[in-house]
């Protein structure tokens, strides 16, 4: 068995984070993300946005969507985060990408993991 090494020195102090921004000359930069997975998840969400949506003249579609099935029940605070992360977009990223499209490319992402899991059919 592998030893375990345990560090018993004076821990380090802990930065100021405010301090650490002013002296960086640090701004605020207008939206508030979770910091547990927003930023990549949004860069990762946005990619995939880039590689499926086009345009044939109206609101561009998320291309190998095929169904439109029935209404899917949503709480109303995760849509007025779909609508948030859609604004997002369209004003930071110039991507004109409706809230149901963010649900569709989160509900792909989310179900495609299942693929891994052996689920019998």
């Amino acid at each position: 068995m592998a030893k375990i090494i345990k560090n018993t020195g004076p821990s380090q102090r802990q930065i100021d984070t405010k301090a650490a921004a002013n002296a960086l000359g640090a701004e605020k930069a207008g939206i508030k993300i979770d910091a547990g997975q927003g930023p990549v998840s949004l860069f990762s969400l946005r990619q995939f946005l880039i590689n499926r949506l086009r345009s044939s003249g109206g609101r561009p579609r998320l291309v190998g969507t095929t169904e439109r099935r029935n209404k899917i029940p949503l709480f109303d605070e995760d849509w007025v985060k779909l609508e948030k992360i859609a604004r997002y977009y369209k004003e930071k990223e110039g991507i004109n990408v409706s809230p149901g499209q963010i649900a569709s490319a989160l509900i792909h992402a989310d179900i495609s993991k299942i693929d891994r899991l052996k689920i019998s059919k």
